[in-house]
């Protein structure tokens, strides 16, 4: 994707992410200097997941407009040094499993090369690729590493997957290793739906022991509660469903929600994950185009994920202007 926007010149103070950010191939991307403050993005156009869902196809194109949203934002720190992975990583011929494995050697070789990489749907089985990146990065320290996942969403994504992975299935698979592997398994749902999952997913949930709070309870999570979490993990995967939203803040989702976030209510939790993680990992999902109203789904992400490129790397100090 080319990055363009308005220009209002060349000093510093008036500078956007389009006129500061490198593109460039994996390769040149291992070779940056290891100690910068940087950020990476990554995209993964794929629907299939969603597809074989049975959920409204487009996500797969999701990470352009968000990205051409993000391309605008003006730079507040220097510091941060902004690239892009020149080649986005596709679903073709319905091979998911293939792009999911390609995914995950990718963002491994970006957290070795010490990115804070922001992975940029398409459906939500980017997930299962994210957390694998994760893990393939930290078994290099860790003979048992502890992945914290932290999922903003109004589904479970526990479905079973005998009939082959979808955008439904990533965390019961996730689930599955850790337990065939005696991993700890740390999932953490935000905003679930009751009316969205069937009692099997709560009970598969129940079953392995995951953490979830309901939309309706959000108003009793605080930042004590995601404490809690980042300080017994030493890795962090923060992944954002988008039809966790509120529908008149995210329409162009793959199911969109009467009763879902409001985006006001959680941006500091959000932000209390980006600052106090150990290692922090995000991808975000299911932002469908198709379905989108004026860009509303497009900014509402790109806003969210400047917000916790900030916080992430300014950690407890206020931007000076």
């Amino acid at each position: 994707m080319e990055w363009s926007g308005r220009i209002d010149g060349y000093e510093e103070d008036v500078l956007r992410i389009h006129q500061v950010i490198q593109v460039m191939e994996l390769e040149e991307l291992e070779k940056q200097d290891l100690f910068r403050k940087k950020v990476c993005f990554l995209a993964f156009g794929s629907d299939e997941g969603v597809i074989r869902n049975l959920g409204r196809a487009g996500a797969n194109n999701g990470w352009k407009h968000v990205k051409k949203m993000l391309a605008g934002f003006p730079i507040f720190d220097e510091e941060i040094h902004f690239y892009d992975l020149a080649e986005p990583i596709l679903v073709t011929h319905k091979e998911l499993e293939k792009a999911q494995k390609q995914l995950s050697e990718t963002v491994a070789r970006l957290k070795r090369a010490g990115y804070f990489v922001i992975i940029i749907g398409g459906g939500h089985e980017v997930a299962y690729g994210t957390y694998h990146g994760i893990l393939d990065c930290a078994k290099e320290h860790y003979l048992k590493p502890k992945i914290g996942i932290i999922n903003f969403d109004a589904h479970f994504d526990m479905r079973d997957y005998s009939g082959g992975p979808t955008s439904g299935t990533m965390f019961l698979q996730i689930a599955d290793e850790c337990r065939e592997s005696q991993r700890n398994f740390d999932y953490n749902v935000f905003g679930i739906q009751k009316f969205g999952n069937t009692k099997r997913l709560f009970h598969t949930a129940i079953d392995h022991k995951v953490n979830y709070w309901l939309a309706e309870d959000m108003d009793r999570v605080n930042s004590e509660t995601m404490m809690d979490i980042l300080s017994r993990n030493d890795y962090t995967h923060l992944t954002i469903c988008t039809d966790v939203f509120h529908i008149s803040s995210a329409p162009g989702v793959s199911a969109p929600q009467p009763f879902g976030l409001k985006p006001e209510n959680i941006i500091g939790l959000l932000k209390t994950i980006a600052k106090h993680s150990k290692d922090l990992t995000l991808d975000i999902a299911e932002m469908n185009p198709n379905f989108d109203f004026d860009e509303r789904t497009s900014r509402l992400l790109a806003y969210i994920i400047y917000e916790l490129i900030l916080a992430h790397f300014h950690r407890g100090r206020e931007l000076g202007f």
